[in-house]
């Protein structure tokens, strides 16, 4: 199996509160890693850092084997179209914007063309049953903003998938729609995912289950499985 992602000691201070301590991940192509912990254990700050938003960290993190630290801005430019997904959990959409001009931005800023970018949008919106009618995205309902983001995420094809709460917008029928949506893309796709979430029917789906607490991750029994 091909190694996607290696973190070793990863370490992150916030003036004296120390967040991140020593933390320790790997992870394969294709594979799904559910995320839990309580508020406040850094969850986001640790997606942060596996998204090279924030390189204020201590330890090592490879990406696709390369090592994040290592790479100048052209290369982490690189790493950001090419290798990673997004979804944020306050979506960071432009509300004036329709979903596809939304869900196509991360394709156009990557130098594809208009048309390829469109076109890709389209694809992935599809599959996550978007609304493509012009709507500006400020009149969409949150939880269907919460999908155009998640299409935006996908829109350049990344081999890894980071999403900070995914469902939190969706109630329970709505959230399984969503993990079906994004688990057919992902054997269409093969990319793998590392999500924050809270709901037992989600963390069931997932291939492994980590809680944060203490700076660091430990595996968890997932629900009605195996560690």
């Amino acid at each position: 199996m091909d190694t996607i992602l290696r973190a070793e000691g990863i370490g992150r201070s916030f003036g004296d509160l120390r967040v991140l301590d020593g933390l320790d991940l790997t992870m394969d192509q294709g594979e799904f890693i559910g995320i839990v912990g309580r508020s406040g254990t850094g969850k986001s700050t640790l997606l942060g850092i596996l998204g090279t938003h924030d390189l204020e960290y201590e330890g090592r993190l490879e990406l696709g084997g390369r090592d994040v630290k290592a790479e100048d801005s052209a290369g982490l430019a690189s790493l950001r179209r090419d290798f990673l997904g997004y979804v944020f959990q306050d979506f960071h959409l432009l509300p004036e914007l329709t979903a596809v001009e939304n869900a196509i931005l991360p394709a156009v800023f990557s130098g594809r063309d208009a048309e390829s970018a469109r076109n890709s949008a389209i694809d992935v919106m599809s599959h996550l049953g978007v609304r493509m009618d012009g709507t500006p995205t400020a009149m969409l309902s949150r939880g269907e903003r919460q999908r155009v983001a998640v299409a935006r995420g996908l829109v350049n094809r990344p081999r890894l998938l980071l999403a900070d709460e995914p469902s939190a917008s969706l109630d329970d029928e709505n959230e399984n729609i969503l993990f079906d949506m994004l688990d057919d893309l992902r054997k269409r796709q093969g990319f793998a995912m590392i999500a924050v979430v809270h709901s037992l029917s989600v963390l069931s789906r997932v291939d492994r289950v980590m809680e944060l607490s203490e700076g660091r991750l430990h595996p968890v029994r997932k629900p009605g499985g195996a560690v």
